[in-house]
């Protein structure tokens, strides 16, 4: 249980992808429902005009809100939504920006992200660089009209690494990263940026171990901070089996198959062409879960559509592609009633900054198969809670998967108590805040 005291801050927070996404624009809004006032209430809605955003950080958000009972206000990326929505408990309030800043954010923000993850080295263009920023000096403006209502602002990964040092000395900041910060993998302008925007916040969270030697191994003077990132085990509960059966029986799986699921969005960062090599040595359909991300709908471009069209035809070459299943974007009935149907759970991405399928698959007593490049793999012992395998080698993988699918129950169980005891809520919380209270006290003397 969170102490009372602490249960009382006021927090704040900033992530790009907002915890409501809409599917059609204010103008159009305003078109079919007439004048709306502002905050717009969601609940007001057809429910197909919106969805509740089901990336792993506005997730966690969201839960730490509800375990905390605050109601907190809380500043995203939205072009063309309204200024401002009211979702449950929580205001949110929309940072709209034109196509081509959002063009150049995106650049820019995917460039940290592909050198962060070994896949390029990003060369700065100082264009993308005035979106970026843009970016972040609109996220601070808002952050700072919720100063009167706020004890410390919680600032999620890399796409808001500059509105610690522009909120400054105002109040208190607390950066979140969530992806992988491996020194190995960054140029030097890359590393500098990264060091110089955390030192502009009181405190940085990194999601491992190996980032948080990371950052100290740049050289940072922020104040470090490592956590976990978690579940609500308990809001995890699976739909009913006919859900499963439904996806299942819409992609040609039978009853009697044994099912490898692998949930992400459909990104070369995730590896699913891993998974899909690997078929080819393993006894059971692999199910794959998830579309694109936030920005790249924003954007209206088909980077998931291209990747998944890229797997489809290297499952026809391989001559697996009638073990390889798209399911596309899921709801949390079918997810969970899946998680619960599956006979194993995959994780795949040659680097990843931690992995919270793992962390869900651990909740439904799955076993798991984890890469030795996510940074989950921490939590894993080979053979005892989970399987690990070499990332990027297809082979390795598919004796995992053998491994894990003649599996005894103890495997899958052991899982679910790491998961209570390392990436739940109800354990992770309190570290969390105990870190936003710190950089809050700070403050609390000096602030009027």
């Amino acid at each position: 249980m969170v102490a009372s005291s602490v249960r009382m801050l006021r927090v704040t927070i900033n992530s790009q992808t907002p915890p409501v996404r809409f599917n059609i624009t204010y103008q159009q809004m305003m078109e079919k429902y007439g004048e709306l006032d502002l905050p717009v209430d969601i609940s007001r809605l057809d429910p197909w005009d919106y969805q509740a955003t089901v990336g792993g950080v506005s997730r966690m958000m969201i839960q730490l809100s509800r375990f905390l009972g605050i109601s907190p206000t809380w500043v995203s990326l939205g072009p063309g939504y309204p200024p401002s929505a009211r979702f449950g408990d929580i205001l949110v309030r929309y940072v709209d920006l034109g196509p081509r800043d959002l063009a150049g954010f995106t650049s820019f923000k995917e460039g940290i992200y592909g050198e962060s993850h070994g896949l390029l080295k990003y060369e700065f263009d100082p264009r993308d660089y005035i979106s970026y920023t843009m970016y972040n000096w609109e996220s601070a403006k808002l952050l700072l009209d919720e100063l009167d209502r706020t004890d410390v602002y919680l600032v999620n990964d890399f796409q808001q690494l500059l509105v610690g040092g522009i909120i400054g000395p105002s109040a208190p900041a607390v950066l979140w990263y969530h992806i992988p910060l491996v020194p190995e993998h960054l140029g030097p302008r890359m590393a500098q940026f990264l060091r110089r925007s955390m030192e502009g916040f009181d405190a940085t969270i990194l999601s491992t171990r190996r980032d948080l030697e990371g950052l100290i191994a740049l050289g940072a003077g922020a104040n470090v901070k490592q956590v976990y990132p978690f579940i609500d085990p308990d809001s995890l509960r699976p739909g009913p089996e006919s859900a499963a059966e439904n996806v299942l029986e819409r992609l040609g799986v039978g009853p009697d198959e044994r099912v490898v699921l692998l949930v992400g969005r459909m990104d070369p960062i995730k590896s699913q062409d891993v998974a899909v090599r690997a078929m080819a040595g393993v006894d059971a359909e692999l199910v794959l879960v998830g579309d694109g991300s936030f920005t790249s709908s924003a954007l209206g471009h088909g980077k998931a559509g291209e990747w998944a069209s890229r797997l489809m035809s290297l499952a026809r070459e391989l001559g697996v592609d009638s073990k390889v299943k798209f399911a596309g974007y899921l709801g949390d009935d079918e997810l969970y009633a899946l998680y619960a149907r599956s006979d194993a759970v995959a994780l795949t991405s040659n680097l990843e900054g931690f992995g919270l399928t793992v962390c869900e698959a651990w909740r439904f007593g799955k076993p798991v198969v984890v890469s030795r490049g996510a940074g989950v793999s921490e939590l894993v012992i080979d053979g005892v809670n989970g399987f690990l395998f070499g990332q990027g080698d297809p082979e390795s993988l598919a004796s995992a998967l053998g491994r894990a699918l003649s599996a005894g129950p103890d495997v899958g169980e052991a899982g679910r108590a790491t998961m209570e005891q390392r990436c739940s809520l109800r354990s992770n919380a309190p570290k969390l805040m105990e870190i936003l209270e710190d950089a809050y006290s700070k403050y609390s003397g000096t602030r009027p």
